[in-house]
């Protein structure tokens, strides 16, 4: 039985305590004499100007194409396919990178084994999946400097936004800490190394919405993060019922959902304050960051975008983007020409500059990550599914199409390591998410199509909520 079972399994004391064991460990690998190092780095970095921060990504990029080129054996046999050599990196990396095919999302996923850099000072220290918009889990292996560099240029995010390391916080994501059919509170649990509550994204009815808010004035954070369809719920509750909140903190950020402007107008209504959007990937993808002005940067100290139109040419400014990235801040799997498959809007002023100070490139809008919100009469309102694919292998692609209220049907691509036990499993997971009275169907399919959009709709919902 592995930690998540026997987690979801144990009664809510045990699970305050095995959680905040592993925040003790968690805090003691992301957050030391490195990190303060790396946290550092990136605050300098911030107010560099361009000519330094060309500078500051032709040495990462050395760095990385070299430790790819001497580590990695997909990236070594492209790179000799192009004729591509050590000395060419040192003089030239642009160019090299340039050369390099683009890393799709089935590559990523499917030959991780031989995309991973084999350094031994770089010793695997965490494993970790990600599923994002395909609904299929995709493996992760980070080492120290990529996980001390990712929560560097996190905090680095909370600084830019007025938010101090320690700041107490409520924090919304998808992982589930608290068994889906409770039906009475506390839908939380306090990780006491982090000043963190973390409340639970899957009992957001209109019954429980009164103990959250309850919780969160009693709480009293400096700030929320996490996914704004959570915070947007509550926010709907709020206002819905024109109650005001006594606490008001100073910022909201979110990620890991695509933050539409209607999301924003009530979350900042209900709550009082900013609400700061945010990219980036768990992979490893470079930062894109909202900034006290409001405006979006892209980050190029976390790695080098390339922002390539249908034609797969540099976008021209007002024009949508696909992003092409290359990261700086995972070694250990390296993330070089990573069609990430989301997109952004490129701002149409030409050299905008920001009062904030950062000199970095702005964008106008995050477009990607386009998941619906869905509605079950059990469980009110639900976010992101993704969680729902972690650790079940089988399913290369996957599509939840919610029909009506009661009815679900997914649209899954399988390859031979499915069966039906993964499939009891994954029923398991949706309805420990949409609810136990959830009629489920599950087709397999040969291949899912592409939205209107270009993008992949790995939710879909056929009817409007009735807020």
């Amino acid at each position: 039985m592995n930690k998540e079972k026997v987690y979801n399994k144990a009664p809510l004391f045990l699970k305050r305590i095995l959680l905040n064991i592993v925040g003790y460990s968690n805090s003691q690998l992301r957050y030391n004499k490195d990190y303060e190092k790396y946290l550092l780095e990136y605050k300098n970095s911030w107010v560099l100007n361009e000519s330094e921060i060309k500078i500051y990504q032709n040495q990462n990029l050395v760095k990385l194409l070299k430790e790819a080129f001497n580590y990695s054996s997909w990236y070594k046999e492209k790179m000799l396919d192009a004729n591509i050599s050590l000395s060419e990196i040192s003089k030239r990396p642009i160019l090299v990178l340039s050369k390099m095919p683009i890393l799709t999302k089935v590559d990523r996923k499917k030959k991780v084994d031989q995309l991973i850099n084999l350094n031994p000072s770089r010793p695997t220290k965490a494993i970790g999946y990600t599923s994002g918009t395909s609904g299929s889990p995709t493996k992760n292996y980070t080492d120290a400097e990529s996980i001390n560099r990712s929560f560097a240029l996190w905090k680095r995010f909370y600084w830019t936004i007025g938010i101090a390391e320690k700041d107490k916080h409520i924090r919304f994501s998808g992982r589930i800490i608290i068994n889906p059919r409770k039906n009475k509170a506390p839908f939380w649990i306090y990780n006491y190394y982090e000043k963190q509550l973390l409340m639970s994204t899957y009992h957001l009815s209109d019954r429980n919405l009164p103990s959250y808010i309850k919780k969160i004035e009693k709480f009293k954070p400096v700030f929320l993060d996490g996914y704004p369809s959570a915070l947007y719920i509550i926010a709907i509750f709020l206002n819905k019922n024109k109650l005001i909140l006594n606490h008001v903190p100073k910022a909201i950020a979110v990620t890991a959902e695509t933050l539409y402007d209607y999301q924003r107008v009530e979350i900042e209504k209900a709550f009082k304050c900013k609400v700061y959007n945010q990219y980036a990937s768990s992979e490893g993808s470079p930062f894109i960051t909202e900034c006290i002005e409001g405006n979006l940067h892209i980050n190029e100290d976390s790695g080098y975008f390339e922002l390539l139109n249908k034609n797969n040419q540099p976008a021209k400014p007002g024009e949508i983007a696909q992003l092409v990235v290359t990261s700086f801040r995972n070694f250990k799997t390296p993330l070089i020409r990573y069609n990430i498959e989301d997109t952004i809007l490129t701002t149409s002023l030409k050299n905008k500059h920001c009062n904030c100070g950062c000199k970095m490139p702005i964008i106008e809008k995050i477009i990607g990550r386009e998941d619906d919100i869905l509605w079950t009469e059990e469980k009110g309102y639900i976010g992101r599914m993704d969680t729902a694919y972690k650790g079940l292998k089988g399913i290369s692609k996957s599509q939840i199409i919610q029909v009506t209220p009661l009815k679900v049907i997914i649209n899954n691509v399988i390859d031979d390591d499915y069966n039906t036990l993964i499939e009891e499993e994954f029923i398991k997971n949706l309805k420990d998410r949409l609810g136990q009275n959830i009629d489920i169907k599950i087709n397999i399919v040969s291949d899912i199509p592409l939205g209107a959009n270009g993008k992949f709709d790995a939710v879909k919902r056929n009817f409007k909520i009735q807020l």
